[in-house]
Parts: C-alpha cells; sequence; structure tokens
C-alpha cells in the first residue's frame, strides 16, 4: 500500500475516534476512552518500557488497594458496568499471560507444593460454582472471588521471572506502604477531603476500613524493616516505627496485633532477633512517652488511646465476654469475640448437619442461622456474608474439601517460608512477612474475601515463592540478549595484540 495513503486511512480512523471518544466523555461514561488510553499505554510500555504492560496494571492495582483500600476497590470503569479494578485488572492481565504461555516466554507455574496446593484449591472451587450458580446466580459468582482472585498468585510467579516487572511491583508494594502513615491520619482528621473532594463521581478514591487498614499496617512494617535490612539507612526506621505504633490506633487492631506476634515468632525461630528488640524499643519508648504525656495533663488514664490499645491487646483472650471495658475507643471487643464465635459456630453446624463433605457452596446466606441465634434477625443494616474468618468461610462454602486444599495452602506457604528464611535475601523475606500477616489476620476477619486483602496477598505470594531459589537480582540491562564472545580473525591473529607473550621465568632469589 502507499504510504501516503496508509497514513491518510490511519489519521481519519483516528480522526473518527477521537470523535467517538468526546462524546463518550460528554456523556460520562469513560470506558471508551479508558480502553484507548490502555491501547496506547499499552503499546508505550511494550515498547520503550522495562516492565511488562500488564504488570503496570498489577501494580496500579496494589498500589490502589493498599493506599485506597475500599475507596479504590469500589471504583467503576463505567456507570452501571459491575467491573471493578481488580476483574478490570483480571479480564487484561490473564489473556496477555495465556498468550505467553502459548509462546513459551513465560513460566506462571512452579512443581512445587504451594503450586500444586493452589491448584487443586481453583479446580475444587471451579467444580463447585456451576451447581451453585444456577441457584444462587450473581450471588455465588460474587462469593467465587475468594478463589478468581488467586489468579494474582500466578500473575505475581511469572512477573518475578522478568526483572523489570518484579522491580515495578516491589516498588509498588514499597509505595504503598509508605503511604499508609501519611494517608490513614490525614484521613482521619480531615474526612471531609476524602470523603467530599477527593471523589471520582461520588465515589472516594481513600477510604479505610479499620480492620484492614490494621492488618496493612502490620504489612507495611514487616515490609519497610526489610527495606531497611537491604539499604541500611535510617531513615526507613522512622515509618517502620509508625507502621508498627498506628496499629494500636485502629478500632479494630486485635487480628493485626496476633498476626504481628505470629509473624515475629517466625523471624526469632530463624534466630533473627533484631525485629523482636526494635519493636520492643518503639513500643516501649511510645509507652513511656505516653505515660509522661499523661502525668503532665489532667486526663483519666481510661479514656487515652493507650489504654484503648492496651484492652484491645487484654481482649484477645476473653472468649467469654466476661471483661469490663471503659475506653470509648475500644468498643466492647469481649461481645465482638462472642459475636465471632456465635457465626463460626452457627456456621460449623449448618455445614455439618447439610454438606460436611462439599459445603453449602457459593451464593448460600451463612448469617441467615447466626441472626437467628445472635436476635439480629430484624437487622435490617446487617448486609455481611462473611462469618469474619477465612477459614470458617472456607469450611461453609466447601466443606472439608475446601478446608483440605485450604490448609495444604498453608503448609505450602510454611515450606516456602522455611526456605525463605534458610537461604532467601531480606526482600523475599519481606514478602513472605506479608503473606503470613494477611493470613492469619484472614483467620479472624473479612480479608481475603474481597479485593483489598486477596489482591495484595496472591500477588505478594506469587512474587515471594517465585524467589526461592532464585540468586541475588542483577542489576544493569534487564532481559538482555547473551550474545556470543567475538572470536578473531586470521588477519587479527597476526597483529601483535593478538601474539602470545614469551614465556619467562621468575629470577632466581
Amino acid at each position: 500500500m502507499n504510504p501516503r495513503l496508509r497514513i491518510l486511512i490511519v489519521g481519519i480512523l483516528a480522526a473518527l475516534l477521537a470523535l467517538f471518544v468526546g462524546v463518550s466523555i460528554a456523556n460520562e461514561s469513560y470506558l471508551l476512552a479508558l480502553g484507548c488510553s490502555a491501547v496506547i499505554c499499552w503499546a508505550l510500555a511494550e515498547r520503550f518500557g522495562g516492565a511488562l504492560p500488564d504488570a503496570w496494571l498489577v501494580a496500579g492495582a496494589l498500589l490502589g488497594y493498599i493506599a485506597g483500600n475500599r475507596g479504590f476497590a469500589q471504583l467503576q470503569l463505567a456507570p452501571g458496568l459491575p467491573l471493578f479494578p481488580a476483574e478490570a485488572v483480571l479480564l487484561v492481565a490473564v489473556p496477555a499471560l495465556l498468550a505467553r504461555l502459548a509462546q513459551k516466554h513465560t513460566q506462571a507455574f512452579r512443581r512445587d507444593p504451594l503450586n500444586y496446593a493452589v491448584v487443586l484449591w481453583v479446580v475444587l472451587g471451579a467444580a463447585r460454582l456451576p451447581v451453585d450458580f444456577s441457584r444462587h446466580g450473581f450471588l455465588a459468582a460474587r462469593d467465587f472471588a475468594m478463589v478468581y482472585y488467586t489468579a494474582f498468585f500466578f500473575l505475581g510467579q511469572a512477573f518475578a521471572a522478568h526483572a523489570g516487572s518484579a522491580r515495578l511491583l516491589r516498588r509498588a508494594l514499597t509505595a504503598g506502604c509508605l503511604a499508609l502513615p501519611l494517608l490513614a491520619p490525614a484521613f482521619r482528621y480531615f474526612p471531609d477531603f476524602f470523603l467530599g473532594t477527593l471523589t471520582v463521581r461520588g465515589i472516594p478514591l481513600v477510604y479505610y476500613k479499620d480492620d484492614l487498614l490494621a492488618t496493612l499496617f502490620a504489612a507495611a512494617f514487616f515490609w519497610l524493616w526489610t527495606c531497611w535490612e537491604t539499604r541500611r539507612r535510617r531513615a526507613w526506621l522512622v515509618p517502620v516505627a509508625a507502621c508498627l505504633l498506628m496499629i494500636g490506633t485502629t478500632s479494630s487492631p486485635r487480628a493485626a496485633m496476633v498476626a504481628v506476634a505470629g509473624v515475629t515468632a517466625t523471624w526469632l525461630l530463624a534466630r533473627r532477633w533484631q525485629i523482636a528488640a526494635a519493636q520492643t524499643a518503639v513500643i516501649g519508648t511510645a509507652t513511656l512517652i505516653a505515660l509522661l504525656l499523661f502525668a503532665l495533663s489532667n486526663r483519666d488514664l481510661r479514656e487515652t488511646a493507650a489504654y484503648s490499645t492496651y484492652e484491645n491487646v487484654v481482649s484477645i483472650f476473653d472468649y467469654e465476654a466476661k471483661g469490663r471495658y471503659t475506653n470509648r475507643d475500644s468498643g466492647d471487643p469481649g461481645d465482638n469475640n462472642r459475636f465471632r464465635l456465635v457465626w463460626w459456630h452457627a456456621v460449623a453446624d449448618e455445614s455439618l448437619a447439610e454438606s460436611p463433605v462439599f459445603g453449602l457452596g457459593f451464593g448460600h446466606d451463612l448469617a441467615a442461622r447466626f441472626l437467628a441465634d445472635y436476635g439480629l434477625l430484624g437487622a435490617d443494616d446487617f448486609s455481611a456474608r462473611s462469618p469474619h474468618s477465612m477459614v470458617v468461610t472456607v469450611f461453609g462454602r466447601l466443606g472439608f474439601a475446601g478446608l483440605a486444599c485450604w490448609l495444604a495452602v498453608a503448609a505450602g506457604m510454611a515450606g516456602m517460608t522455611r526456605r525463605i528464611f534458610r537461604h532467601g535475601t531480606a526482600a523475599s523475606r519481606g514478602l513472605a512477612s506479608v503473606a503470613w500477616v494477611i493470613w492469619i489476620s484472614a483467620c479472624f476477619g473479612v480479608v481475603l474475601e474481597g479485593p483489598m486483602g486477596a489482591v495484595v496477598f496472591w500477588t505478594v505470594l506469587g512474587l515471594a515463592n517465585a524467589s526461592v531459589g532464585a540468586g541475588p537480582e542483577v542489576i544493569g540491562e534487564e532481559n538482555a540478549p547473551i550474545e556470543p564472545a567475538h572470536l578473531p580473525t586470521a588477519a587479527e591473529q597476526s597483529s601483535p595484540r593478538f601474539l602470545p607473550l614469551p614465556l619467562s621465568l621468575p629470577p632466581r632469589p
């Protein structure tokens, strides 16, 4: 084709496309504009970027779910279209991954126990979905999200094999963790700005759910600590200490506290004592400062934030809800314990009675029996569907079969963590710690059933598992082809530069 004719045709098509994009934006529909922008950015990233284009999407989701939390999770690409950020990323990244797998340009599956356990988990959930979808429709697909978010695990493993993409994801994780101690206090003290100004179509871009915020603070503490271990710059210790202390400032910190204790125990078992010493120093110093400020003021100790943190710690062991809690910010954590235990018993009893092997399925209302047992049948504002524990949710949805698969995933994570703490780098220890913080927190809250925790968990777990046995990161050109060494020609061999040096012996002593 004539080059001028080709340029003319492309120009006409581009002008028509620009016209349609302008009309859609005027009608407050941004899907076409976002699609065109995505295609352009994809082409530019493939041509000039150091990371894969879909890795940029996953990195954006990772940063968004950490820094924006529930607000970012509620964004929609177009009005009336139930396509949220995580689903939009999967809609693009999974076909791209399959295309690379078909061309053998990447590897998303590794032959290790964790990968086999994850595959079993996905296969069991996928086999159950058609039956449940015919009965419950969209609700079944909504509950199935806790399974299909597993795709981020394989994306993380695939991107880990590409140096630029792996570096991008780690930087996105670092940026999100650094933003947390800045955005969370700002959200608390300036809610009008975040809820009224920083919005997209009336949806706040940043909105924090307190139990997830505490979990993210705990995860950020371990990740930023390993960033300090890598760089050894004291400036990193400031956000490290801030994330650790801000766990106690949230209204639901107990699951995160248990997660911090459990992951710290892993570090101690690996004979890495410095992190526990740092925790003791930070918490001890903060406690002394709080007591000093209390002594200089006339406030009641029981109304301070430090006392609220103390009551939350004590209430972890109050299974029978017999404790007395006086701090206003603490709420009634003992009754919250009873709330969870009653719900867990209700789900377990119903599952054992109706379908103990394969569970009650996706779409089944796991709260119906609990509402009757807890006396909340008339509560119109109760909309929770998950019983505040991933373990109980798995048993309720998939029975003993699903529980076995989920525990196999945990066992695979344990083996991965053991190898990482023996032979891994500081970054791999940080990734494993983040994954375990989220997994432990999910045992006591709604974390992995939604994208706010699941996207971070599965992506980080994939990166961590791919780092097992990997060598140190090479600084320089990424993925550059290895060229054969230059062999001298006959003319070059006769030049003085290629002549062998005469053999000489050292002088006698």
